[in-house]
């Protein structure tokens, strides 16, 4: 899948958005159901978490879409570390449209 769904630090304009911007892709604005937690402990205390729920309101982020996602998963998951997890999840775009993509949640087994 070329799709991965941001809602924290990756976003644009946001302190890790050089991480995907160089990368390169296309960005549109979407929102997932779900409610964003902030980690207490651990070595990304203080970021937040994003837990999906389809009965939980909509968190607005990103949809980064590029073929070269393909080549950076590897990288992406570890930079996120141990205290996320890349999930799939319904996206929707401000179209109306909906579509699957990766994010990454909180890693709710350790």
């Amino acid at each position: 899948m070329n799709r991965l769904f941001v809602y924290g630090t990756l976003c644009p304009n946001r302190e890790n958005a050089h991480i995907l911007g160089g990368i390169g892709g296309d960005w549109q604005q979407a929102y997932v159901h779900g409610t964003v937690h902030v980690l207490d402990w651990g070595p990304d205390k203080g970021l937040p978490a994003l837990v999906v729920n389809e009965q939980d309101p909509p968190v607005q982020g990103y949809l980064f879409s590029t073929e070269k996602l393909a080549y950076n998963w590897q990288m992406l998951d570890d930079f996120e570390g141990f205290q996320y997890q890349r999930v799939v999840v319904n996206v929707c775009l401000s179209t109306d449209e909906k579509v699957q993509a990766w994010t990454y949640v909180m890693n709710e087994q350790v």
